[in-house]
């Protein structure tokens, strides 16, 4: 890179020392806003529910706050623009500001975005994923109009509402009409370029489930291998506790069982992971199933439910189904059933799939609808899928994205693929890059084993990253506004 990106880094980094503490205090102010995007609670101008509405009034008046124009795209998402509205001409960058549940078992209070100054780091819900991310691009942004960099687009950081529950903010603004940027750069994973993304599908399946097993509740969001689930039975503490006692300890060392009003309840303890990597997980449901499974405790059609969840649970990777397969741009097949509810006498799994790019999402449905899930007695409901995405290593972008990245950081780190899905997948022209990094500090200094984690307990954000990620990303804006026309 020529001397005037030198130069531009110089600034930045003098700039980022004199205005940490407004980093820190800008991402506590999103995160103590509890946006969990609820379309079930859906209002006009809120079509995510009231708290994703008060955390995108919120953004968009810091961004008025600090002199930039801002849109509001009807509560879908909103954007805070430098140098005018029109976002056909404009370089793109796209942060969400909606959350995953929290669960159980906080050490930090997952709304109160703590400040750990020991570790310079903030714990929260969000912290992470991906409202530092926001709020660095918003940083960016400042720097580019104080140091006078001249601009031949506009810059748009838009804030999405939906990214956790299926992307509907961006597919319903593609639906509207609305127009994107020329490119935009998603922060919403690791560093360098992300060049491709695996297909999804996502899906519920029911199958009827009566009998002594009268309840059941695993996971609250399908992105997620569940580390809790719970059944109750109708049957004596004493009868659950003797058939289970009589299993190999291997089955029965993640419960608890309790006695209670309905019966006795079964607790199943798990570990939580994202669905794209599930093999750092272990699945409360499976481990609650394969015990009730093998217990001779059930009866009626929960018995054979219990048989079918726990039959799909057995590998995270599609084998149960003999769906399994992998290629070398980006990996192996994942097949996670994060969510597990019990109602009316039927039993409903939630599906969440990342099909590798050399696959065909809809193809593979169809054959596991007619296939494993038909065969253990499933029906399917509410199916969608999504098309894969794939960038060539390279394309100007790219390698132009990775030399910026080497600059700032002196890594060789080549372009990677994952099974996650960001924005890349639906918004047009959108590149996922960082904001991921590796930090001197980690989660593990100072939390327990699986706190620190952007969907786990205890999420937190080293803010070293945050401000070595806003560099990569002044010098990217400023990149990408003299390459695209």
């Amino acid at each position: 890179m020529n001397e005037k990106y030198t130069n531009l880094l110089a600034q930045a980094d003098a700039w980022i020392d004199a205005h940490k503490a407004e980093f820190i205090s800008e991402i506590q102010g999103l995160v103590r806003i509890p946006s969990v995007s609820r379309a079930d609670l859906a209002e006009p101008g809120a079509p995510f529910g009231p708290d994703c509405r008060k955390v995108l009034d919120y953004a968009l008046e810091r961004g008025r706050f600090y002199g930039f124009d801002t849109v509001d795209h009807d509560g879908y998402a909103g954007a805070i623009c430098l140098g005018g509205t029109d976002a056909e001409n404009s370089v793109g960058m796209i942060a969400h500001l909606d959350v995953v549940p929290v669960g159980d078992g906080w050490i930090y209070p997952p709304f109160d975005a703590v400040y750990l100054p020991e570790y310079d780091a903030i714990v929260g819900r969000g912290t992470d994923d991906n409202k530092g991310p926001a709020v660095l691009g918003l940083f960016a942004m400042r720097m580019l109009r104080e140091f006078g960099w001249p601009l031949k687009h506009s810059i748009r950081l838009i804030c999405g509402m939906s990214e956790e529950t299926g992307m509907q903010d961006m597919t319903a603004l593609l639906e509207k009409g609305e127009k994107f940027p020329k490119l935009t750069l998603v922060p919403d994973s690791g560093f360098p370029v992300n060049y491709a993304q695996k297909g999804s599908i996502n899906a519920e399946l029911e199958i009827p489930c009566t009998g002594v097993l009268t309840a059941f509740d695993a996971g609250s969001v399908r992105n997620v291998v569940p580390d809790h689930a719970e059944c109750t039975l109708t049957l004596d503490e004493t009868v659950v506790k003797t058939a289970l006692d009589a299993l190999d300890p291997e089955l029965t060392s993640a419960l608890t069982v309790t006695a209670s009003d309905k019966g006795t309840v079964i607790t199943a303890a798990g570990r939580a992971a994202h669905a794209a990597g599930p093999a750092a997980g272990i699945s409360a449901i499976r481990l609650l199933t394969r015990a009730l499974d093998a217990s001779g405790l059930l009866d009626g059609s929960c018995a054979k439910a219990m048989h079918s969840v726990c039959a799909l649970t057995a590998d995270p990777f599609g084998e149960s189904e003999g769906v399994a397969f992998r290629d070398d741009a980006s990996g192996e097949l994942t097949l996670v059933y994060g969510v597990a509810h019990l109602n009316d006498g039927v039993l409903t799994l939630s599906v969440d799939s990342r099909v590798p790019i050399s696959g065909d999402p809809d193809a593979l449905c169809d054959r596991l609808t007619a296939g494993a899930w038909a065969d253990l007695g499933f029906t399917v409901c509410n199916r969608s899928t999504s098309n894969p995405f794939y960038i060539p290593k390279d394309d100007p972008r790219v390698t132009g994205l990775q030399n910026l990245y080497k600059m700032i950081t002196g890594s060789d780190a080549e372009p990677y693929s994952m099974g996650g899905g960001t924005y890349s997948r639906v918004m047009p022209n959108a590149v996922t890059f960082g904001a991921g990094l590796p930090t001197k500090v980690n989660p593990s200094d100072f939390l327990p084993e699986g706190h620190g984690a952007c969907h786990g307990k205890d999420e937190v954000v080293i803010m070293e990253k945050i401000y070595t990620a806003t560099k990569i990303y002044v010098l990217a804006l400023a990149y990408l506004d003299e390459l695209l026309d």
